[in-house]
């Protein structure tokens, strides 16, 4: 099965995601991929507060490590079929949990369905983020 190009400009589509979490103010995520190679930039903006966050891997399933303040990122992707999982461990203040978000793309090829499952001691979440082509 070929493997999607996930390349493009992504912004969050509220009425078409189902969150469990409290939804950002607005998403925007950039996506540079070519494979194997993956770069993601993500910037939320919640109550007039912008959080850009960007990382680089491989699609191969290679751990890249990223500290940024308290917070600390183990995350590797792989594919499973025409799907790209992101397992990531976090570490947040001392507490430990797992995000594993498997990406694929909708049949029209004009958004991206990211079905994230978040796990710790706290804080517990299944989301579908929808993300539709800019």
């Amino acid at each position: 099965m070929p493997k999607p190009n996930f390349s493009g400009t992504w912004r969050f589509n509220p009425g078409k995601s189902v969150l469990q979490i409290m939804p950002p103010d607005s998403t925007l995520f950039v996506i540079d991929h070519r494979e194997p190679l993956l770069r993601i930039s993500r910037t939320h903006v919640v109550g007039g507060e912008s959080d850009t966050f960007t990382l680089d891997l491989t699609t191969d399933g290679r751990e890249v490590t990223l500290e940024r303040g308290d917070l600390r990122l183990r995350a590797r992707a792989h594919w499973d079929d025409a799907t790209l999982v992101f397992d990531t461990k976090v570490i947040r203040s001392g507490e430990e949990g797992a995000n594993l978000v498997r990406y694929g793309l909708a049949p029209n090829l004009e958004s991206l369905i990211a079905e994230e499952r978040f796990r710790s001691k706290t804080l517990n979440y299944d989301n579908t983020w929808v993300l539709d082509k800019v």
